[in-house]
């Protein structure tokens, strides 16, 4: 009887007004949730494979969401979207004969030594930023690699005194929780390896040797010292896409799979001028880019090798101090292990 009482009281205590306004949120949250897994099925069991395919390999890129996949398609259905680079492509070696640096060095104008441009390429759109001195981009890293978490790039970009900046390696991000306190593969510092150095197997590598040349491809640690690597990191996607994605001038088209997403890529071209591409994704003015995307735009602006780095949630250029970009991250840009920094340039060695 006391039972009855209480809950009794505790009705009359809950105004008429607040009661329907529960309801009415309640019901208005179960139709968002029925309507959204009414898109999502159409994506994923609907009349188009286009859009499967598209969907499908989006989001299996990512690291918070990517079981979304799984919610109508099983396991089997999965295998045939799964991307898997070429072994013997991976081995493939960058021709640094390609690479003429004297042409580089001389500023236009005598202006700044680099230009950033807007890129707008059909349904892609992010900033481009070319560095006509190779020499002058260095690899950022944040302190205690798999024990303290990394640095947002406004904060790489601040402390090493940067004019402007890109995100880089990827790192162990699993469920989306990630820190970016651990990173991928090997990270190369001023010349010294400063994670995977251990590793026997080789890595998926982006990075600069000590005359500016860009290496894109698959090493072992023992082959990046051989190669002279400065300033190195490793980004490979969940489906096991490697990084190469231009190499002497040629297309690696085994590794083209993957969704739309927001991507970040640097580039080379024929003088020496590096490319620092990043484009924006997961809004609505532009849901993303694909590979093939950062190939057709790295070849339109004379790329000779091209580079895949961390994309997603991770795609952030800094200059001036601030992000340039969309940044398509909802809780703000996230930490990160490495980056690529512009430096001026008599910050910069040799």
């Amino acid at each position: 009887m006391d039972t009855e009482m209480l809950q009794e009281k505790t009705k009359k205590r809950l105004p008429g007004p607040v009661k329907y306004a529960l309801g009415f949120l309640g019901v208005t949250l179960a139709c968002a949730l029925f309507a959204l897994l009414g898109v999502i099925w159409v994506l994923e069991k609907g009349p188009s494979p286009t859009a499967t395919e598209t969907f499908t390999r989006s989001v299996r890129e990512t690291s918070a969401i990517r079981w979304v996949a799984r919610i109508f398609l099983s396991e089997e259905e999965l295998e045939q979207y799964k991307s898997v680079s070429s072994p013997i492509e991976e081995g493939k070696d960058v021709n640094t004969s390609l690479i003429h640096m004297a042409e580089s060095v001389e500023e236009e104008d005598e202006g700044p030594g680099y230009e950033l441009l807007d890129i707008s390429e059909g349904t892609c759109k992010g900033k481009l930023l070319i560095v006509y001195d190779p020499r002058r981009v260095i690899l950022g890293t944040s302190d205690n690699f798999g024990k303290e978490p990394g640095w947002e790039l406004t904060e790489m970009v601040e402390r090493y005194g940067a004019i402007a900046g890109i995100n880089a390696g990827g790192f162990n991000d699993e469920g989306g929780r990630g820190n970016g306190s651990t990173p991928q593969g090997i990270v190369i510092d001023d010349g010294e390896i400063t994670w995977g150095a251990n590793h026997a197997s080789g890595f998926h590598l982006v990075g600069l040797d000590e005359d500016g040349i860009l290496h894109v491809g698959f090493m072992t640690a023992q082959q990046a010292r051989d190669a002279r690597i400065r300033w190195a990191v490793s980004f490979e996607t969940y489906d096991g896409l490697a990084s190469a994605l231009i190499v002497n001038g040629e297309v690696q088209k085994q590794n083209l799979g993957g969704g739309v997403n927001p991507r970040t890529a640097i580039g080379q071209r024929e003088d020496g001028a590096l490319l620092l591409l990043v484009l924006d994704g997961r809004s609505i003015s532009t849901l993303g880019a694909t590979m093939q995307d950062i190939c057709d735009i790295m070849l339109e602006y004379g790329a000779v090798n091209a580079g895949n780095l961390d994309g997603g949630s991770s795609t952030v250029m800094v200059y001036g101090g601030k992000i340039i970009n969309n940044c398509a991250s909802v809780v703000g840009p996230r930490r990160i292990p490495t980056a690529f920094l512009l430096m001026e340039e008599g910050d910069v060695d040799g």
